[in-house]
């Protein structure tokens, strides 16, 4: 056996396709390092809007027209916004966002009180709050913006904490403490600019994480207070959001880069995922022509004479298709590794990538090459079913292109199969392998695709396919009359 399994590595690593394959995978993968670090260095502004198409809309629009004023204040105020933003283009990038958040505003009342109520008094106030805060963006301080913001913000909680003792009824009372809520959740990400200083800026991670956490936060309070806890997608959607909070929280405290897709870390711990159909291509081009290459060869007539059975043959070929995915499996990470860390550095390799546990409720640290490890435990089935199906196709069949193109096919359509499964609520789909092959969808207590699968009954259905196509496959072989070819 051990022979048999040398030789067929030996036929293997001389072909040619394989290393045509690893050569644009290291390609792909080089441009979407390079890629995503061109990304980090873009900065945020919208000064890219087609200036010249919001002058056109205005041209045609005319504010003494009642029926077109309201249109016409709109794109003259995106038109403004537009410019402003182009003045500041070569700022810091924080600047962006103020000007979106806080001055657009003040055009917006200074047009409206212009062209649609002539106010001169309000359009001269709102011009006033205008220049104060351009004043205050070129002065370079976004504290100061995070301080006003911080003030309103505690002056509406003093507020709403008044209201709540004079509220009337329960659905009141409710009401306000949503608005408490948000409130005190608002100063807590304001605090969190302060001490963490974490300004401004659409392209800044942290302050990326700052509105997630928000954002998961809000998401969370409305599940926890919903009555409908039953449905199984917003289950999940609150799993999501949950994780999302304590990762974001984990870098917005720790000033870590633990969530950062963009990091050379972070693109190895999604390394499966980017570059899955690549390891897919490879393993099913090298199982789909080991048995039929060597039929349409008639190589095959020197291999059965050899003193082994039949059985213990095409065993030795599949043992090496999946020594050969594992290399390449190997290959491509190690690729990856070295691609991401001289593109984007290799400091981040040294921080333990963070995990959340449903299980526990909270994060765990795990070395990179455990969670590598045991994110492939859970891909596995994905790339072995894959093999196989090309491995049985190959040999019942004796056809290359048939057994790479349905195995190819299949994996494509595979992933619109379970979508319209679940939008269409088809849950006797669970006994399909699709849904079943990825286990990583259930790991750390994640809430899998389709409601009611475990990681035990996964593995059942996974083994259940995989005897499904292996058992014809050993008997057909064994059955092969190969006189004639």
């Amino acid at each position: 056996m051990i022979s048999l399994i040398k030789n067929e590595l030996i036929k293997i690593l001389k072909k040619k396709n394989i290393y045509i394959t690893l050569l644009i995978t290291l390609a792909f993968m080089i441009a979407s390092n390079l890629i995503y670090q061109a990304q980090e260095n873009i900065i945020w502004y919208a000064a890219d809007v087609d200036i010249e198409t919001y002058e056109s809309m205005l041209e045609e629009l005319d504010s003494e027209n009642k029926q077109e004023v309201d249109d016409y204040i709109r794109y003259k105020t995106e038109l403004e916004t537009a410019k402003l933003k182009k003045n500041y283009e070569k700022e810091t990038p924080w600047k962006t966002q103020i000007i979106d958040e806080k001055i657009s505003e003040f055009i917006e009342q200074m047009n409206y009180y212009q062209y649609k109520e002539k106010n001169k008094d309000e359009f001269e106030k709102a011009k006033k709050q205008y220049e104060d805060t351009i004043k205050k963006l070129n002065e370079e301080d976004w504290r100061y913006f995070v301080k006003k913001d911080l003030e309103q913000n505690r002056e509406n909680l003093q507020k709403q904490e008044q209201l709540r003792t004079v509220a009337q009824n329960a659905q009141e009372k409710q009401i306000i403490e949503d608005q408490i809520y948000q409130l005190q959740l608002e100063e807590q990400i304001l605090n969190w600019r302060l001490e963490k200083d974490i300004p401004y800026g659409y392209a800044d991670y942290h302050n990326t994480c700052l509105v997630k956490y928000q954002s998961a936060k809000l998401q969370i309070r409305m599940y926890e207070k919903a009555n409908n806890q039953e449905d199984y997608s917003q289950k999940q959607e609150y799993y999501n959001n949950l994780e999302i909070a304590a990762i974001t929280q984990h870098d917005i405290e720790h000033k870590t880069n633990s969530g950062n897709a963009g990091t050379a870390q972070g693109m190895l711990k999604d390394v499966y995922n980017s570059f899955e159909i690549f390891i897919i291509i490879m393993i099913v081009m090298i199982a789909g022509t080991m048995v039929s290459e060597e039929f349409s060869k008639g190589t095959i007539k020197l291999l059965l004479i050899k003193p082994y059975k039949r059985s213990t043959i095409l065993a030795a070929k599949l043992i090496s298709s999946f020594i050969i995915l594992l290399l390449v499996i190997a290959l491509i990470v190690g690729m990856q590794f070295i691609v991401g860390g001289i593109i984007k550095g290799f400091d981040s390799f040294a921080n333990p990538v963070m995990i959340y546990n449903h299980h526990t409720n909270g994060l765990q640290e795990m070395g990179m090459l455990g969670y590598l490890g045991i994110t492939l435990l859970g891909k596995l089935p994905i790339y072995i079913s894959l093999m196989v199906l090309a491995f049985a196709i190959s040999t019942i069949f004796t056809n290359s292109a048939l057994s790479i193109a349905i195995t190819l096919l299949g994996y494509m359509g595979s992933s619109l199969v379970n979508t319209l499964g679940l939008a269409l609520k088809l849950n006797w789909l669970k006994f399909f392998i699709t849904p079943n092959w990825d286990l990583t969808q259930q790991f750390f207590g994640r809430l899998p695709d389709y409601e009611g699968l475990s990681i035990g009954f996964s593995v059942a259905i996974v083994v259940v396919y995989l005897l499904i196509m292996l058992v014809p496959t050993f008997i057909v072989f064994k059955k092969k009359n190969i006189k004639n070819i």
